[in-house]
């Protein structure tokens, strides 16, 4: 669905809801989707590396663990990112207020139209 827009760019999608993850990335058909990573650990070890990482879809928790340290690395490497939430929406702290959230159902279009927005692709690499 993504096609050639989403070309050259990496996108983090750190959930632990599989049947989401593998919906969003038949969505970014075309970009190089990076999942699933569904632990904190997993998502720490990945946006701290030297990865390339255009932007990030982040849960609010995995595995029962809140992400917002993961949230904290991406914003320090200026990766763009939206929070993926549902039901847990009001669990994300106010300081973190200006960062979009993207609620359930995914809606390809939507979706696609949401990382053009956030990675746009004369977006330069995210890195250390």
């Amino acid at each position: 669905m993504g096609g050639p827009c989403l070309k050259n760019r990496s996108i983090l999608i750190a959930t632990d809801n599989f049947a989401l993850a593998f919906k969003m990335k038949d969505a970014l058909e075309g970009a190089n989707v990076i999942y699933p990573v569904n632990t904190i650990e997993d998502a720490l070890d990945l946006i701290m590396s030297s990865a390339v990482i255009n932007c990030a879809l982040l849960g609010v928790n995995l595995q029962g663990e809140a992400t917002f340290v993961a949230a904290d690395h991406l914003m320090r490497r200026q990766i763009p990112f939206v929070f993926l939430v549902g039901h847990n929406a009001s669990d994300i702290p106010d300081h973190y207020g200006h960062i979009d959230r993207y609620e359930e159902p995914i809606v390809p279009a939507q979706l696609i139209e949401r990382i053009e927005s956030l990675a746009p692709s004369s977006s330069s690499f995210a890195k250390f």
